[in-house]
């Protein structure tokens, strides 16, 4: 989940395995610099607008019992948890600073307001989130019977359906969790068109052969219609 900082010199992404944790690299290349400070237990960073903090959340299938939301200091390295994330986890600057996103583990999508320190739930959903440019809306993806990418108002919660789903299977490191939206504002997802195929193999095992002359010794192999 690699994340461009507001003046385009570093990018913040989440590394797995056996240096797990958030890290940040210059744009131009060179060595990551290690930003943990949960012992690699950070999920899905997010820039402030002036590119000093980076908001962050434990990662929920660990211990979801402490997962809650975390601002970097860059400068000090100082970590503070936003009050009242406890449950939160995915969290989203807005474009202006004053608010952010965060989804609940009961499949909510709430927002934080820096001016009251207060969470209130901006949708019904599941699934991480992208704002828009203007920061007058927020984009989501909606799984299980009707998949689709949604959208929330801001300003009154108005909730409503940009495209449906239906027959797109997505794809990415968490199963279609990540998208994102073009400098345009049209929602961008990875589409998974289809690698594997289904293959019937007919053999009698007393041959015992392989190779080019299986096709003479009654062995076939070929695709079942329809896969």
């Amino acid at each position: 989940m690699p994340k461009w900082s507001p003046d385009g010199r570093q990018i913040a992404f989440n590394s797995v395995g056996g240096a797990a944790g958030l890290y940040l690299i210059a744009a131009s290349g060179g060595d990551p610099k290690s930003a943990s400070r949960h012992g690699g237990g950070e999920l899905r960073s997010s820039w402030s607008p002036d590119g000093a903090e980076l908001m962050y959340s434990d990662i929920p299938w660990n211990q979801p019992q402490k997962v809650a939301v975390h601002i970097l200091h860059l400068a000090t390295g100082k970590v503070e948890t936003v009050p009242g994330s406890e449950g939160f986890f995915a969290p989203q600057w807005s474009p202006d600073g004053r608010q952010a996103t965060a989804s609940a583990l009961d499949q909510r999508i709430m927002l934080f307001d820096f001016a009251t320190h207060t969470w209130s739930q901006l949708a019904q959903g599941w699934g991480l989130v992208r704002w828009s440019a203007d920061g007058h809306w927020v984009y989501y993806l909606r799984y299980q019977d009707n998949p689709a990418i949604m959208r929330v108002r801001i300003s009154d919660r108005y909730v409503e359906q940009v495209a449906s789903l239906n027959g797109i299977r997505l794809t990415g490191m968490f199963a279609g969790l990540e998208f994102g939206l073009t400098p345009q504002g049209n929602p961008l997802i990875t589409h998974d068109i289809g690698i594997q195929k289904v293959y019937s193999l007919n053999w009698n095992s007393q041959y015992g052969v392989t190779g080019a002359d299986a096709a003479d010794r009654g062995l076939s192999c070929e695709r079942p219609k329809g896969t």
